[in-house]
């Protein structure tokens, strides 16, 4: 298993216990296998380079999607390498999404007989197994069988908490709910997730445990820190109206990033695109706005444990020790030897930061701000 130490807390915290329980299960049993949690290098934490060195968030897609390679899946080829040869058990379905759909169908083995055969690296080769499952069958078989090491009653419990229905029965149109939503109305991951709009599980989930709301918090911050904030459409708002509001929001992401990008790359070199232009709101993140954010964190994580004190909970860590030291070293490289990414080319003070960040919030809520729409429609229109 491998932890991003960065995951859902409840999820973190069930995974650690299964793994105890299996490498248990493991040894009283007298099993060939071993049980391994592997972990990211710490300087390719999500915190040290986003925080610390200044990367931009991770995107959608394509290469900007550097967290999935970083954090999770380079620890655990490090390890199965040693493992020769390897095989591996993925757990995906036909019916997740069309896309998960497609990308099954292109890494299915064509020399092999087997359709649940994946191609794979050298040495290892991989099975999924329940590529035909419907969640109705996934559900069917975790409430009917019992596992070796384990109960299946903690996991069902996640899972409902998670959608608010799911897990203890098996309601009918799951399937069709889970390609809104993703996997049994869930999706669990990296609670910090930039990736994913809208994070349903932990914003589920704070309705179950309060001490989770401000991580969710945290995460739309990040967003809106790095001007890459998109809020929902609020029911009931008009198309004409969200038209405005999101031009208003592209308006002020690109005011957030002229005041948090340093115009620079982290090499020092000048953020110039293929046409020659300079750009002064791309670049790497300036050590203001890192440090900005890395408060507002520490701020989280007090709140957080604030909250998990009142219901007789203990602290969390959400950032380790050994990755603040890190980050902080690395503001000291910056401020010694690459000047340039302290502030943005455009002389404004990060101070700034807070007006349009605000400004996002009242856009977010529906709640009326200052528009100038440049030959645009507004009169009579409301927020």
């Amino acid at each position: 298993m491998s932890d991003t130490t960065i995951e859902n807390p409840i999820l973190e915290t069930y995974m650690h216990e299964q793994i105890e329980k299996l490498k248990k299960y493991v040894v009283n049993s007298d099993l060939p296998c071993e049980v391994h949690l592997v972990k990211r290098e710490l300087n390719n934490s999500y915190f040290y380079l986003t925080l610390g060195k200044g990367y931009f968030l991770p995107q959608r897609n394509g290469k900007g999607r550097w967290c999935t390679e970083r954090l999770k899946t380079a620890p655990q080829k490090k390890i199965m390498k040693k493992i020769n040869p390897s095989y591996q058990l993925i757990g995906v379905r036909m019916s997740e999404s069309s896309k998960r759909k497609n990308s099954i169908k292109n890494n299915i083995d064509k020399s092999s007989n087997n359709r649940k055969v994946t191609k794979s690296a050298k040495n290892i080769v991989s099975y999924m197994p329940i590529i035909d499952f419907t969640i109705e069958d996934v559900w069917e078989y975790l409430q009917r069988n019992k596992l070796a090491w384990t109960s299946t009653h903690d996991v069902r419990t996640l899972y409902k908490e998670a959608t608010g229905e799911c897990g203890f029965t098996n309601p009918k149109g799951t399937e069709a709910k889970a390609n809104v939503y993703e996997s049994c109305g869930a999706r669990f991951g990296c609670w910090v997730c930039p990736v994913v709009l809208n994070d349903r599980s932990t914003e589920t989930m704070s309705n179950y445990h309060d001490w989770m709301k401000p991580l969710t918090e945290f995460r739309m911050l990040q967003l809106k820190v790095m001007g890459e904030y998109k809020s929902t459409r609020p029911e009931g708002q008009r198309k004409k109206v969200r038209g405005l509001v999101l031009r208003e929001a592209e308006k002020i992401n690109k005011k957030i990033k002229e005041i948090t990008k340093s115009g620079h790359k982290r090499d020092g070199k000048r953020y110039i695109d293929s046409k020659g232009v300079a750009h002064n709101d791309k670049g790497a993140t300036t050590l203001e706005a890192r440090e900005y954010l890395f408060n507002k964190l520490i701020e989280t994580e007090k709140e957080v444990n604030r909250l998990r004190e009142l219901s007789g909970l203990g602290a969390l860590k959400l950032i380790s020790d050994e990755e603040i030291e890190l980050i902080k070293k690395q503001w000291s490289d910056d401020r010694e030897n690459l000047p340039c990414l302290i502030t943005n080319v455009n002389g404004l003070p990060i101070s700034e930061l807070d007006k349009y960040i605000e400004k996002m919030n009242r856009l977010e809520k529906n709640q009326p701000i200052d528009i100038d729409f440049t030959g645009g429609e507004f009169d009579g229109i409301q927020y």
